[in-house]
């Protein structure tokens, strides 16, 4: 393990500007590519990863789960509630 990149893999979501692009994915990346300072606000979860055996970096979208999607299924699965128990 090299004590000096104990973070192999890198992850960049929407960042503010071009030239933290490189600083996040390593020197080269928005030249093969990434374009994290492009990501629109509006996609959630839209990030680019640079793992360590490459260097070419891969767009990824995560999934999204709202505040209220995840209300909803507080209520639909509470136990006591209308819908299934857990347990």
């Amino acid at each position: 393990m090299n004590l000096w990149n104990p973070f192999p893999d890198k992850i960049a979501l929407r960042l503010d500007e071009a030239s933290q692009v490189d600083m996040v994915l390593g020197e080269g990346a928005r030249e093969r590519g990434a374009e994290a300072h492009l990501i629109d606000p509006t996609l959630p979860g839209v990030a680019y990863v640079r793992q360590e055996t490459s260097p070419f970096p891969v767009r990824v979208r995560a999934a999204f789960v709202s505040d209220e999607d995840i209300s909803a299924m507080v209520e639909s699965y509470a136990v006591g509630s209308s819908g299934s128990e857990v347990g």
